[in-house]
């Protein structure tokens, strides 16, 4: 999307929200300014039902000391170029602690919980956390669902109007933050949107350049040692060896869950499971689990329960049920935000060789045509181009850190910092982090956001989350997703 196309995307987010005053014409007279807006309430909960687009305020009981929950949804252009046209609800929920405190703008890049719960930027910068749900995920879904508006530039956008409708409401300095595909959604809010909020912390946010991004072949090939690389390929080659047996237990599994896979079929599920196993093992496992794959030789119950341990429950993350919830994943993946390639040349017997693509999941019947590379490098060129005040935190083991965004001096100038957590998986953090980095990080936000900061009295052990301190990424299945 060129740069003239979305300045007239957000002008007409802001005409449609009755944010720029318009001057009347004829008479000969200057138009009068506008009147003072009201005070808010002083209560919170009325003041977010007086918010603008803001309804169904609900306040739920928070075990989270000094702090109130609401959940509330916002109204919301399904096209945000034609603010007049149709309009979906948003879920959106809010931890309260107080005006002044900083705002913390997370999104998880899929769905979101109604239950409270505070992320790591909340809980050290002792903020108010506003945790909104991504368009096409759950009631947050247009209907119908015109899968041509589901781009970056229209969540960016979804983010803007919350922005809009609930800055008003605090004094506090804002930060907006997400893991994974939630620290990618926050990263895109801020490119459209710079203004919006005082700096960014994204956790583990990959940017991917292709529909098979064959960077992670070569980053998964260099992790853990090559006796375990080759006890990998061997678990992978037994099975494929001994095919109708591990399906056969796959797909009893699958009997006894209640579950299907009428969308890839049984068979296809076991391939791209197997192919993936690789990839999913580091996104959240460890040397540990690398080094306790079975022998070749073991029986199909043995190679299908380490199958199993490392997707942590194969049926769960391949199942009909899981593909539909994740489907606008897919669909971004398949448009915009790409996919890692699996490797596949080492292996025989395999039946679906290269279809382990966006495009073969769901939606089914939606056009899928990949331009991400635009997209993508478009991000890269913001980040060393112009970004500001941004936090990078990316696991050194992390396969998703193949994709990791580049930040070169120019950028590092303007605060746009890059840590690595030590042996960090896909549940990396501030806490994480080797000391010096993490002083480094939690004094940038100090700054940034103009108040102390509270961090953990001992760093967690690498990419563990914290105690009762849920990710800020969409937990659901471990299956290959950021």
């Amino acid at each position: 999307m060129s740069n003239h196309t979305l300045r007239r995307l957000g002008l007409a987010v802001l005409l449609g929200l009755g944010l720029l005053a318009v001057p009347g014409c004829g008479g000969g007279g200057s138009a009068s300014a506008p009147a003072p807006a009201p005070p808010l309430p002083a209560d919170i909960g009325d003041a977010l039902r007086v918010s603008p687009g803001v309804g169904n305020v609900v306040e739920v009981t928070s075990n989270i000391a000094g702090t109130r929950f609401f959940h509330f949804t916002l109204v919301q252009p399904v096209d945000h170029a034609n603010p007049t046209g149709p309009t979906f609800l948003q879920t959106i929920t809010l931890l309260y602690r107080a005006r002044t405190a900083p705002v913390v703008l997370a999104t998880t890049g899929y769905g979101i919980a109604q239950t409270p719960s505070q992320g790591e930027p909340t809980r050290i910068l002792a903020a108010n956390q506003i945790t909104m749900e991504h368009r096409f995920f759950n009631a947050s879904t247009p209907a119908p669902a015109d899968w041509s508006k589901l781009t970056i530039q229209q969540a960016a956008a979804d983010e803007h109007g919350v922005v809009v409708a609930l800055k008003p409401i605090f004094g506090g300095k804002w930060l907006n933050t997400g893991g994974s595909k939630g620290g990618m959604t926050a990263l895109f809010h801020r490119r459209f949107y710079p203004g919006d909020v005082d700096a960014t912390l994204a956790y583990v946010a990959p940017i991917s350049l292709a529909t098979a991004d064959a960077r992670y072949i070569t980053f998964v090939d260099g992790r853990g040692s090559p006796a375990s690389r080759l006890a990998l390929e061997a678990w992978q080659q037994a099975i494929f060896s001994k095919r109708a047996e591990v399906l056969a237990l796959l797909q009893a599994d699958a009997a006894a869950a209640g579950e299907t896979f009428a969308f890839l079929g049984a068979d296809r599920a076991l391939e791209f499971a197997v192919l993936e196993s690789p990839f999913v093992l580091w996104q959240y496992g460890d040397a540990t689990l690398a080094a306790a794959v079975p022998p070749a030789t073991a029986s199909a119950q043995v190679l299908y329960a380490y199958l199993d341990q490392v997707n942590r429950g194969v049926v769960a993350s391949w199942a009909d049920s899981t593909l539909l919830y994740f489907q606008a994943y897919y669909q971004q993946c398949a448009n915009q935000l790409g996919y890692p390639a699996p490797k596949d040349a080492h292996l025989s017997g395999l039946a679906y060789r290269g279809q382990d693509v966006p495009a073969a999941y769901p939606p089914a019947g939606a056009a899928k045509s990949y331009d991400g590379a635009v997209a993508m490098q478009d991000i890269q060129a913001w980040v060393s181009g112009s970004a500001q005040n941004v936090i990078l935190v990316y696991g050194e083991n992390d396969p998703w850190t193949a994709g990791a965004l580049e930040v070169p001096p120019a950028a590092l100038a303007r605060g746009v910092h890059k840590y690595l957590a030590p042996a960090g998986n896909h549940g990396s953090k501030l806490t994480s982090l080797q000391n010096a980095d993490a002083s480094e990080a939690y004094g940038l936000l100090s700054q940034w956001l103009g108040v102390p900061v509270l961090p953990a009295a001992a760093p967690a052990a690498a990419g563990a989350p914290l105690q009762g301190e849920p990710e800020l990424s969409d937990s659901f299945v471990v299956r290959r997703r950021p």
